[in-house]
């Protein structure tokens, strides 16, 4: 069996490539970098290190190789052969593979599955889009089964230099299962061990997305705040663990309303959630969790999203909106989305931006708390300064 895997970052060797490997795939991979290509088909393995924060355990993944995206028709040759097809090259970029997915599935005459290990509420469905407008009307695309996931596992780090001749190392915890869509596969379906074939796709999604997701985006926005540097620092931080532990209670309570208290979880998943924040050996970054706020603040997604389904659970969701009060006071200079967002509302003020950013109207009840908090949190706030204290907005 052959799998192609396009990316070959952290979640595509640390994740896939480690699961596809061990389910007896032979992993190609398909990469922008020509360092990384040259690095994976000289030393030909990487390795994978997984810590709980007590333990920790490290494998090699071998046989491996790669193909530069520059050459296209290998790249296609590569993706007509596979068996199953992965994407890992974060949402912005899947519209710039689509094509040369859609020039493998024109030579195809057998059924063929594509999972987006990507960070986005429904990756299949956006991927199935943008390929399919690369093909001729008519084309048989339902013979193709796109399908997003839910990746368990967070990969942290890349460590080693791809110019050597030492296998990189790729750090993450130890979850390995993943869950796929059941309604858009397509028979054959892969056998991977930890796969979770779900009937409700969207019900997942949202378990994760508005429980764990939302716990580490408010993480993340008041670790900011307070000058933490390190995930697992700043849930030591008894305010902020209290603030976290608060906003996926809100965000839990909306999804027992739809889905029922079992699916959403009790304390114990919440219990388990904290501990994989608390993980210092991954040292998962600040800077890591809270990039992008521009979609980290979408009306549909972690603390905007939560927080309407908790309101329409009768929950008001005081926590989650001041976690998204903090997400937009998130200005760290080395991610260019949070500086376009600080500047959106420099210059056309925080009413329109929360407005076109969360689609939430300034003057209904979600927008009057989310702004208000977010005064609240900018009253004293100046470059390098610290938040002290979330009880009472005090800045050092």
């Amino acid at each position: 069996m052959k799998a192609a895997i396009i990316g070959s970052g952290r979640i595509g060797c640390g994740f896939a490539g480690h699961l596809l490997a061990a389910a007896g795939y032979e992993v190609v991979f398909l990469a922008r970098n020509p360092v990384m290509v040259s690095h994976l088909n000289r030393v030909g393995r990487y390795r994978v290190r997984l810590a709980n924060g007590r333990d920790q355990t490290e494998s090699s993944v071998s046989g491996v190789r790669a193909v530069d995206m520059a050459d296209r028709a290998a790249c296609v040759a590569v993706l007509a052969e596979a068996d199953l097809i992965v994407t890992a090259v974060g949402p912005a970029n899947l519209a710039s593979v689509a094509p040369l997915v859609a020039d493998a599935l024109r030579t195809r005459s057998t059924p063929l599955n594509i999972f987006t290990f990507e960070n986005l509420a429904d990756g299949g469905a956006h991927l199935r889009s943008e390929v399919a407008a690369c093909l001729p009307e008519g084309f048989p695309l339902d013979r193709f089964g796109f399908s997003g996931t839910l990746v368990s596992r967070a990969v942290t780090q890349r460590l080693g230099d791809p110019s050597g001749d030492e296998p990189m190392v790729f750090v993450g915890d130890p979850p390995d299962s993943f869950v796929v869509d059941g309604t858009r596969l397509v028979a054959p379906v892969p056998v991977i061990a930890s796969m979770i074939i779900a009937d409700n796709f969207a019900a997942w999604m949202r378990r994760k997305l508005y429980i764990f997701s939302a716990g580490h985006a408010t993480c993340a926005y008041l670790g900011y705040l307070k000058g933490y540097r390190y995930i697992h620092s700043a849930i030591r931080d008894s305010e902020i663990r209290s603030a976290v532990v608060e906003a996926m209670t809100e965000a839990q309570k909306g999804i027992a309303a739809v889905y029922g208290v079992a699916f959403a979880g009790g304390e114990a998943h919440l219990q388990e959630i904290l501990d994989r924040f608390a993980n210092a050996a991954i040292n998962d970054s600040i800077s890591r969790v809270a990039r992008d706020p521009f979609r980290k603040l979408a009306s549909e997604d972690r603390l905007v999203g939560a927080a309407r389904l908790a309101l329409e659970a009768g929950v008001y969701p005081e926590q989650l909106l001041r976690a998204a009060a903090a997400a937009y006071c998130f200005s760290d200079p080395a991610d260019a989305v949070a500086g376009e967002l600080q500047k959106e509302i420099r210059v056309t003020g925080m009413r329109p931006t929360v407005r076109r950013v969360s689609g939430v109207r300034a003057n209904g009840r979600l927008g009057r708390t989310l702004i208000k908090r977010w005064r609240q949190l900018t009253r004293h706030w100046h470059a390098d300064s610290v938040l002290l204290s979330l009880a009472q907005v005090h800045w050092a």
